[in-house]
C-alpha cells in the first residue's frame, strides 16, 4: 500500500514545488501579450497609469497646465504599425512622452467598430450611386470602461482551451478501467491507483491554470495598454471624428467637444430709450447693422447708453433706400433722432469708438502712407467689392484689421470698438515714434512740392531778365552805329542803362528763387526719405 501512496505523494510534491516556483518568480505586473512596444523610451511607472478620462461630451476643453490636465475622451481608431501589412483596430487613450497608449476593444467597443464600418460602407455605396438598404436605427453603442472585465490574452485562451496531459491520461485510464473490468482484482487496484494519481495531478494542474488565468486578468487590469512608440506608427486615424491624429505631437489627448448655446443680444441691454423717426415713415430699424423687428417711428427700449449707428431702410420701387446716423445715447436725457432715407448709392460708413481713428483702405499703414480717412466718416461713391481690408490705427489703442464686403447700393455700416493699450508704455512710445517719423516725411513731401514754386518763379524772372538784357544790347548797337550825338542817341543810352539795371535785378531775384528751390528740394529729400 505504501508503494502505491509514494508515487502519488511524489507527484503532488513535484507539482506543488513547480507551481510555487511559477507563482513566486512571477512579476508583479505581467505584460500584456498584445504589447507592441518598439524602442520605447524609459519612463516611470507613474507615467504608465491609466489616464484620467471623461465620458461626457459637453465639457469645455481648456489649455493644459501644470496643475490640471485637459479633459479628454477615448475614441476608436485604426492604426498601422511600421512593418505590418494591415491596419488594426483599438481604442486611443493618449500620446504621452512619444508613446502612444491604446487599449484592446471589448465586446461593446467591437460593436461600435462594426457600426462605424457599416456606416462607412453605406456612405461609399451612396457616393457610387448604389442603393443602400435601410435598416432600423440601433441604439448607440456606448464604450464601457469596466476594468474588471476579463481581457483575453493568448496565454489565457491557451490555458482555458487546452487540456492537460494528466487530465487526458486520467480520462483514458478511466475508460481503460471500464474496458478491463473483467480482469483480476490486483490489476483493477493498480489501474485505480494510476487513475487516482492522474486525477490528483490533473487537479493540481487545473489549480495552476486557474491561477495563471487570474494572474493574467490582474496583470491586464493593472496595465491594459498597448504601447507603441509614435515614430513606429505610419498612421493613426480617429474613426469617431474622421480625422487623422497628428503623430508629430509628443503629448496629445483627444479633447472633449464643446457644445454651448450662446444667447446673442441684438444690442447691449440697459435702461435708456431712443426714439427713432424716419422720413418717410414705416422704415425698418437697424442698430449697428442688426435688424430689429420694429418700424420707425418707434422707440428702442432698454438700450445701454453709448454710441450706436442707427439705420433705417425702406423698399421703394423694388430698390432699398437707406439712411443712417451716428447717435450718442444718454441715460438721463431725451434721446431722439430723425433719419431721412437717401437715394440709393454705394457708401461705406465707418464709425469707431473712440473717434478720430486713422483709416487705411486696402493698404497697411507705413511711414510713407498717410491715412485715407479719419473716423467717423461716410465714404461716398465707393466701388462695390467682394472683399476689402480696412486698417484702423490710433495712438493708445491696438491696431485693428477688418475684412468686409462692400455691397452695391448699400450703406455698408462698419462699427469698430478699438482695444485700449493698458500699461504698455513701450508700445505707445513706438506708436508716437511712428507718428513723428511719418510727420517728418509728410513735411519733407510738402517741401518737395513747395520747391516747385521757387523754381518756376525763378525761371520766369530769369526769362524776363534775359529779355531786358537783350533789349539793352539792341539799344547799345543802335547808338553805337549813330555818327552824331543827338537826343535820340542820348535816349538810347539811358534806355540801355535802365534795361541793364532791370535785368540785373531780375537776374538776382531769379538766382535767389533758384537757391530757395534748391534748399527746399534738399530739405524735402532729407525729410521724405
Amino acid at each position: 500500500m505504501s508503494m502505491r501512496i509514494f508515487p502519488l505523494f511524489f507527484s503532488v510534491v513535484v507539482a506543488g514545488v513547480w507551481a510555487q516556483d511559477e507563482w513566486g518568480d512571477a512579476p508583479e505586473t505581467v505584460p500584456q501579450q498584445t504589447e507592441q512596444v518598439q524602442s520605447e523610451p524609459a519612463q516611470d511607472s507613474a507615467q504608465v497609469a491609466t489616464p484620467e478620462s471623461s465620458s461626457s461630451a459637453e465639457a469645455v476643453v481648456a489649455a493644459s497646465s501644470s496643475s490640471s490636465a485637459p479633459k479628454s475622451r477615448e475614441v476608436p481608431v485604426r492604426y498601422w504599425v511600421e512593418g505590418d501589412s494591415v491596419e488594426l483596430e483599438a481604442i486611443f487613450v493618449k500620446i504621452e512622452k512619444d508613446t502612444v497608449y491604446l487599449k484592446a476593444p471589448n465586446e461593446a467597443e467591437q460593436k461600435l467598430f462594426e457600426k462605424l464600418q457599416e456606416k462607412a460602407n453605406n456612405a461609399l455605396q451612396a457616393s457610387n450611386g448604389q442603393e443602400v438598404e435601410e435598416e432600423e436605427d440601433e441604439e448607440e453603442v456606448e464604450i464601457k470602461k469596466d476594468t474588471a472585465e476579463i481581457i483575453m490574452t493568448d496565454a489565457v485562451k491557451e490555458s482555458m482551451a487546452g487540456e492537460s496531459d494528466s487530465a487526458r491520461a486520467a480520462r483514458e485510464a478511466a475508460e481503460q478501467l471500464a474496458e478491463d473490468a473483467a480482469d483480476d482484482f490486483e490489476t483493477a487496484l493498480e489501474k485505480e491507483d494510476v487513475r487516482l494519481k492522474h486525477a490528483e495531478i490533473a487537479k493540481v494542474e487545473e489549480e495552476i491554470r486557474q491561477r495563471e488565468i487570474q494572474d493574467s486578468i490582474e496583470a491586464a487590469n493593472a496595465n491594459p495598454f498597448i504601447k507603441i512608440y509614435r515614430l513606429n506608427l505610419k498612421r493613426l486615424f480617429n474613426l469617431e471624428d474622421n480625422v487623422m491624429i497628428d503623430l508629430s505631437l509628443s503629448n496629445y489627448v483627444v479633447p472633449v467637444i464643446v457644445k454651448e448655446e450662446k444667447k446673442m443680444d441684438l444690442y447691449p441691454p440697459g435702461k435708456a430709450n431712443l426714439l427713432v423717426v424716419s422720413n418717410p415713415a414705416a422704415c425698418s430699424l437697424f442698430v449697428n447693422g442688426v435688424p430689429l423687428k420694429q418700424l420707425a417711428p418707434d422707440t428702442i427700449k432698454n438700450i445701454r447708453p453709448g454710441k450706436y449707428t442707427i439705420a433705417v431702410m425702406q423698399v421703394l420701387k423694388d430698390v432699398e433706400w437707406w439712411g443712417s446716423a451716428v447717435v450718442k445715447i444718454n441715460a438721463d436725457s431725451l434721446n431722439k433722432v430723425e433719419i431721412p432715407v437717401q437715394r440709393p448709392s454705394t457708401r461705406l460708413t465707418l464709425n469707431t469708438d473712440p473717434e478720430a481713428v486713422e483709416v487705411f483702405i486696402d493698404e497697411q499703414p507705413t511711414e510713407n502712407i498717410f491715412p485715407h480717412y479719419m473716423t467717423d466718416v461716410v465714404v461716398d461713391n465707393i466701388k462695390p467689392k467682394p472683399s476689402v481690408n480696412l486698417y484702423f490705427r490710433k495712438v493708445g489703442y491696438r491696431d485693428t484689421t477688418i475684412t468686409t464686403e462692400i455691397k452695391a447700393y448699400m450703406p455698408n455700416i462698419v462699427n469698430v470698438e478699438m482695444t485700449p493699450v493698458l500699461d504698455d508704455l513701450e508700445f505707445i512710445e513706438q506708436q508716437n515714434a511712428f507718428n513723428k517719423e511719418r510727420s517728418q516725411r509728410r513735411i519733407g513731401r510738402g517741401l518737395l512740392w513747395g520747391s516747385i514754386v521757387p523754381f518756376v518763379a525763378g525761371g520766369v524772372m530769369w526769362f524776363l531778365a534775359e529779355r531786358n538784357w537783350s533789349d539793352a544790347a539792341d539799344k547799345k548797337k543802335a547808338y553805337e552805329k549813330s555818327a552824331f550825338a543827338s537826343e535820340d542817341t542820348k535816349k538810347m543810352v539811358r534806355d540801355n542803362h535802365d534795361l541793364n539795371k532791370k535785368g540785373d535785378v531780375k537776374g538776382i531775384v531769379a538766382a535767389g528763387l533758384g537757391a530757395l528751390g534748391v534748399g527746399l528740394l534738399t530739405a524735402g529729400i532729407i525729410l521724405a526719405f
